[in-house]
C-alpha cells in the first residue's frame, strides 16, 4: 500500500476523505495481558471508528484530533494561496499528515522549486503536531526539509492552547517565504568550487575513527562529488560552482544514494520520506544548510519556534 496519495486541491474536506482522516481518537486503559490489572502510567491511542490501535503514550498525552490538523491546513492554504498536493499515512496511520505547494520559484533560471509545506500528527508518541518547510526540486524531484521544526508541540494538557500560537504563525508566514527566497538567491550567487564544495560535506561526518570509517567516508565522498559535476539538473547554467549547486548535491545524495535501514516491513519509499523529513537525512540537510550558509544574513524561525 502506497502511504502518500497525491493530489491537487484546496478543498480540505477532499483531501480529508482521500486519506481517510476523517476519525477521532481517544485514550483507553491498558492491561497487564492475561489479568484486569491496569498499568497506570500507560493509556493506548486508537481509532474510535475502527478501534484500530495506533500507539500506547503516558496517561497525560492528551490527544489533538486529525479535524484539528484540517483547520490548520485551511489556515494555511487561506493565508498563503497554496494548494494540498498530498496526504500519508506512516507507521500503519500512526502518523498522519498533510503535504501543501504554497508557490514556485526559479532561483535559478531553468530550475524550477516548488516551495512546500508538511503539517503532521503522530499518535504514538514519536512526534507531536508538527509542521515544517520544504523544497521540491523539479529539474531532479529532489525533496528535503528546509527548517529546524517550525513548530512541533508535544501533546501535553496545554497542547490545545498553545495551538493558537500555530495559527499566528501560519497566518503570517508569507514572510517567511520571502526570508528563505533571500536565503536561497545568495546560495546562488555564492561561488563555491569543488574541493571547498567537497571540505564542506565532509564536515557534516564526524572525524572518522576507524579504516572502516575512513572507507564509508571516501565512498560518500565519491557520490557527493558524482552529483556535483554529474548530478541532476547540475548542468542547468548558473548551478556548478555555487553553494545552491553544492547543497542540491547534497540533497540529491540524501534522497538517492544515502542508504535507509528498513524495519518490521515498511515501504522503502516510506522509509526514506520519513528520513529525508523527520529523521537522520534531515538532520544531515540542517546541518548542511546552517554551515553552508553560515556567513549569510540569518534567516531566523525564533519567533515562531515552538518546542
Amino acid at each position: 500500500m502506497q502511504f502518500m496519495t497525491e493530489l491537487d486541491t484546496q478543498n480540505v474536506q477532499e483531501a480529508m476523505e482521500a486519506a481517510n482522516h476523517n476519525f477521532e481518537v481517544k485514550k483507553m486503559d491498558t492491561q497487564i495481558a492475561g489479568t484486569s490489572i491496569t498499568i497506570p502510567d500507560k493509556v493506548a491511542i486508537v481509532n474510535a471508528d475502527t478501534m484500530q490501535y495506533l500507539g500506547t503514550v503516558g496517561r497525560t498525552w492528551e490527544p489533538v484530533q486529525p479535524k484539528t490538523l484540517y483547520d490548520l491546513a485551511t489556515e494555511l492554504i487561506q493565508s498563503t494561496g497554496g494548494k494540498i498536493n498530498g496526504v500519508f499515512n506512516m507507521h500503519g496511520g500512526s502518523v498522519i499528515g498533510i503535504s501543501f505547494e504554497l508557490t514556485q520559484r526559479e532561483y535559478v533560471a531553468g530550475d524550477p522549486t516548488l516551495l512546500n509545506f508538511v503539517m503532521l500528527i503522530a499518535f504514538d508518541g514519536s512526534h507531536g503536531i508538527a509542521g515544517h518547510s520544504t523544497i521540491h526540486r523539479l529539474s531532479c524531484m529532489n525533496q528535503c526539509n528546509t527548517s529546524n521544526k517550525i513548530y512541533n508541540l508535544k501533546h501535553t494538557k496545554n497542547v490545545h492552547n498553545r495551538l493558537e500560537v500555530v495559527r499566528n504563525m501560519i497566518r503570517y508566514y508569507n514572510n517567511e517565504i520571502q526570508k528563505f527566497d533571500a536565503k536561497m538567491t545568495h546560495m546562488v550567487e555564492s561561488r563555491m568550487n569543488t574541493n571547498a564544495a567537497i571540505e564542506w560535506f565532509k564536515s557534516l561526518f564526524p572525524e572518522p575513527s576507524s579504516e572502516r570509517a575512513q572507507t564509508i567516508l571516501s565512498n560518500q565522498v565519491s557520490v557527493f562529488t558524482d552529483c556535483l559535476h554529474n548530478g541532476r539538473g547540475s548542468d542547468i547554467q548558473g548551478v556548478k560552482g555555487t553553494c545552491y549547486g553544492a547543497f542540491q548535491a547534497l540533497t540529491e545524495y540524501i534522497n538517492y544514494y544515502r542508504s535507509v535501514k528498513i524495519h518490521n516491513d515498511r515501504e522503502e519509499d516510506e522509509v526514506r520520506f520519513q528520513s529525508i523529513h523527520f529523521g537522520s537525512g534531515n538532520t544531515l540537510t540542517q546541518k548542511g544548510l546552517n554551515t553552508i550558509t553560515a556567513g549569510f544574513s540569518e534567516f531566523s524561525e525564533d519567533e515562531f519556534l515552538i518546542q
